[in-house]
């Protein structure tokens, strides 16, 4: 701490020297004060940054809390190979995997949950993993979606290695990590639902996120052409659960249900092999949702309470 009190000599000096004494303190004066300004200019700095970070550490706080589940990222690659580099270096350096997962988990929230009734009830999703996985034995979508039994489940999102090959690696991360939160977000009729129905939910999100966009074209020209038998054995799983949405929507399904059904009475066939594609699955679905807003989220709801 600076002391910036004047010593008076304890020697009488002459009058002569008077001038040569005074004169350098008061130079000494003028840098204490110099340092005097600096040290409190130091102090506002210093508590200018302060509420900097106090106040980046609120912002911080406050999206981490917003996200409304944990998210981690793994690279299990090999760090040496070029799609672990790759991965490191676009997708965790950066935080870019962490909001991809968030963007397109709102994607999916906003088309299973945008209607808060009473009878919608939500996942619940509390942490999400994201790895890169070590292998590249996974299948042709190059992801799986795996859920830890524990308390809170934990839905583990692999990503093949070959994936940070692709021509157009952004577009194939996001497109596969869409599919993915689809999964996670989607009810599965306590593990009893037909496999087809949930990957061709998974492929209707997928659809309206913007992705297949020659699909998303396929899907308008066929629903101007729609007749029960194109989706013959869906409409026949999800007409057979109508009475299970709630009130309004069932009265709305109604009429598409009928044709199916008065379809089937004058000896129509339903060709399984053709219509359980996720394609077809998600054009019948995206038939009825046109028709009748918010089908699809009831269909999610039924499936959260299970499957017969």
């Amino acid at each position: 701490m600076e002391d910036y009190t004047l010593s008076i000599p304890l020697l009488a000096t002459p009058a002569g020297a008077l001038t040569t004494t005074i004169a350098p303190t008061s130079c000494a004066t003028k840098k204490d004060d110099e340092n005097g300004v600096f040290s409190s200019g130091s102090s506002i700095i210093y508590r200018l940054l302060l509420v900097i970070l106090i106040g980046t550490i609120s912002i911080w706080a406050n999206h981490e809390a917003s996200k409304g589940f944990k998210v981690t990222i793994i690279n299990a690659a090999a760090k040496e190979s070029p799609a672990g580099r790759r991965f490191d270096l676009f997708y965790v350096s950066n935080d870019e995997a962490t909001r991809i997962i968030l963007s397109t988990s709102a994607v999916v929230e906003n088309i299973l949950y945008a209607d808060q009734s009473e009878d919608q009830t939500k996942k619940p999703v509390h942490h999400v993993v994201l790895q890169l996985a070590a292998g590249d034995n996974l299948t042709a979508t190059k992801v799986s979606v795996d859920t830890s039994r524990s308390k809170e489940p934990v839905y583990v999102i692999s990503l093949s290695p070959s994936i940070m090959e692709e021509s157009n690696v952004k577009y194939s991360v996001i497109s596969t990590i869409q599919r993915a939160m689809a999964r996670i977000w989607l009810w599965d009729g306590k593990s009893r639902a037909p496999p087809w129905l949930i990957a061709g939910m998974e492929e209707y999100i997928w659809m309206q996120a913007g992705f297949g966009h020659h699909d998303k074209e396929t899907a308008l020209h066929s629903r101007s052409k729609f007749r029960p038998e194109q989706f013959c054995s869906v409409l026949s799983q999800v007409c057979s659960k109508s009475s299970k949405l709630r009130p309004g929507l069932k009265m709305n399904i109604s009429a598409i249900c009928g044709d199916h059904w008065k379809w089937e009475k004058t000896g129509g066939v339903c060709r399984e092999e053709d219509d359980k594609n996720p394609k077809i699955v998600a054009l019948a679905l995206g038939y009825i949702e046109q028709k009748h807003k918010g089908y699809v989220q009831g269909l999610n709801q039924i499936l959260r309470d299970g499957w017969d």
